[in-house]
């Protein structure tokens, strides 16, 4: 009988916990790279390759 109880509540609190999930909305970070990321890392691969210039050619 306990073991059904805790069961119960057990599905109950994950029930709970999607739909408290879903209804406000709230969503996972993106796993991927995004536009912002590639071109950050754009701009810091550019910014790099300047230094390195300046320091061969200096």
């Amino acid at each position: 009988m306990l073991t059904l109880l805790l069961t119960f509540l057990f599905v109950l609190l994950i029930v709970l916990a999607v739909r408290v999930f879903l209804h406000h909305g709230l969503t996972l970070p993106p796993t991927g790279s995004s536009a912002v990321d590639d071109r950050d890392a754009q701009r810091l691969d550019q910014e790099l390759r300047a230094i390195t210039a300046i320091r061969e050619h200096g």
